[in-house]
This record gives structure tokens, sequence and C-alpha cells, in this order.
């Protein structure tokens, strides 16, 4: 072959990577088609980059698709077609295998509840079972059951509130008096009512102390978060949609909303020896220090509990409440 016709012939570049990046120190493709853009500056497109071969310089930055158009051939452009292709399809099958692995997870987790329910169920007719083998006739095992069973108000599984409802008929008097009310049934409804409207609330029991043979005192530490639900349900006043009052009732509103307050209280259990039952069950906790925290003044605090489900010191008014768990 003569040199006239090797002369002629171009060499093949390499193939191009994406993605594109130019140097303005260092020409690319410099012989693509036998031009050179720095020797025709005039027909260089104002869109383009001048190319040079100043090693000097070392900035870099992304080609934009209009510059590799055109400084690439069509062999080229099309391999950088397909890489990009490749690359979106494979980004594509990660993100669907992805959602998948997401969507069994949460399938898994829906399926395992039932499990899990059943073997709270179970746990709870063991511990019923071992707590029967203890001496019930006695005020410090009533209390510290008490407190074991209502620590989170009210339990949410039909089984468990079976076993609460027989400890309580067990341990306490039909006629108990808790204050205001009196009976078994008036006390779960405080549990009830406490249960709707603090989803989150934990009761602590901190001590108990004997002050009579017949007396026995209980110092508590109550944790719950002032949700949206749990201001619109114990406090009227902030649920209520009237023009009175609405700049200060969303202040106040905005203040309380989804603050985790603790509450300090005590409860007292009055001891019948005969019957061996808890004959007075007396509650208080102080709900009014945290809220005098929370809103810094006592005007507030009063707006807040006028016409409110709780008192300040945590006594509920089971005749002002409604019952949303009967719905």
């Amino acid at each position: 072959m003569s040199d006239d016709v090797i002369g002629t012939v171009v060499q093949r570049t390499q193939p191009v990577r994406h993605p594109f990046y130019v140097n303005t120190g260092i020409g690319m493709h410099a012989g693509l088609g036998q031009q050179n853009y720095r020797d025709e500056p005039d027909k260089t497109p104002s869109s383009q980059i001048p190319l040079t071969r100043d090693k000097s310089s070392t900035t870099s930055r992304l080609l934009t698709m209009q510059e590799i158009h055109s400084i690439v051939d069509k062999d080229t452009l099309s391999e950088l077609r397909a890489i990009m292709k490749d690359r979106r399809d494979r980004r594509k099958i990660i993100q669907q295998r992805h959602l998948k692995k997401k969507q069994k997870m949460a399938e898994d987790l829906v399926h395992s509840i039932p499990k899990l329910r059943n073997e709270i169920e179970q746990l709870q007719l063991r511990r019923l079972s071992l707590r029967e083998r203890l001496p019930t006739e006695n005020v410090w095992f009533t209390a510290i059951e008490y407190f074991r069973d209502f620590q989170y108000g009210l339990p949410v599984l039909a089984t468990s509130q079976t076993l609460v409802s027989e400890f309580l008929s067990a341990t306490m008097a039909p006629d108990l008096d808790i204050g205001a009310r009196s009976g078994i049934e008036a006390l779960t409804k405080s549990w009830r009512i406490f249960a709707h409207a603090f989803p989150g609330g934990h009761i602590q029991l901190e001590s108990l102390r004997q002050l009579t043979s017949f007396c026995l005192v209980a110092t508590t530490r109550t944790s719950v978060t002032l949700t949206k639900q749990t201001l619109q349900y114990l406090f009227h006043r902030l649920a209520d949609g009237s023009e009175a009052n609405s700049k200060r009732r969303e202040n106040i509103f905005a203040r309380l909303l989804d603050q985790r307050i603790v509450m300090c209280g005590s409860v007292r259990f009055d001891w019948d020896d005969t019957s061996k039952r808890v004959i007075g069950l007396y509650t208080h906790v102080d709900m009014l220090s945290p809220m005098l925290t929370l809103l810094g003044n006592l005007e507030d605090v009063s707006f807040v509990f006028s016409g409110a489900l709780i008192t300040p010191d945590g006594d509920f008014s089971t005749k002002k409440a409604n019952e949303p768990w009967r719905e």
C-alpha cells in the first residue's frame, strides 16, 4: 500500500466514555475527520468550547449534548447512546428491585402482626397462671399488680382486658370508692378515657409506703404527650371553632401541641382486712405544674381547664366524656 493511500486513512478513535468532560488545556478528538478547530476558528459554532493544547490549564467541565454532537462521529454517538440507555435500564431494574424489597418487607410486617398478638396473649396467660400461685390477700400485692396492669392505661387486647377485669373483681370491692364516683365500672371507664386521651402514656410506680396496716400510698410519675387528639378531646375550649378568643386559642394550642409532660402523683389504697379487698382507691396527679410551665401564666391555664374533661389534679369527668371506643 502506497504512502498516499496510507496518508488518507483516519486513525480509529478510542470509544468515548460517558459522561464527557472537556479540559480547556487539552484538545479532544483534534484529528477526528482531519479537522483542527484551533486552525479554523471561524467554523467553530458559538456553542462549542474552543479546544487548545495548552497543558498548563487543568479546568474541566461536563460537555453539553450540543458540543458532543459537534465533535464525535455517528458511530461514537451511537455507542454513547447505547451506554446511556444501558445505564438507564440498569437503574430502572435496581429501583424495581428496591421497591419489591420494600413491598415484601411491608407484607411480612403485616403478616407478623397476628402472630405477635397471639404470642402476647400466650404470655399474658402464662403471667396469669404465675400470679394465681402468689398470695392475693395482701394490699402490697394488689398495689403492685394494679400498676403492672395499668402502666399503659387499659390494655387493648381482648384477652388482656379479660385478665384485668378478673383482677379488679378479685381485689376490689364492688362499691369501691374512687372519690367523686364509685364502683369498678367507674374505675374502668376512667382508664378507658386515659387510654384514648393519652395513647402513648406511661405510668411508672416510684415507691410504696404503708401509712397504717390498712392504708398504702404509692408515688407515681406519669408521662404523656399532648397530641392534637389529646388537646381536642380533653380540652373543649381548644377544640371550639367559634370566632370568640380564636387568636388566644390558636396561640395556646400551638404552645401545647406535641409537648411531652411528666406529672408527679400519688395513689392511696384503703384495704379491708375482712373482705381482703381494696375499698378505697384515691388518685391524684399534678397536671397543673407542667401546664403552668408550658403556658407561663395562670390565666391561660385557667382558660384551658375551663370546661375540660380533666381537672388540674388529673381526675376525669366521666359524665362529660363521649365514648369513641364504642363507635
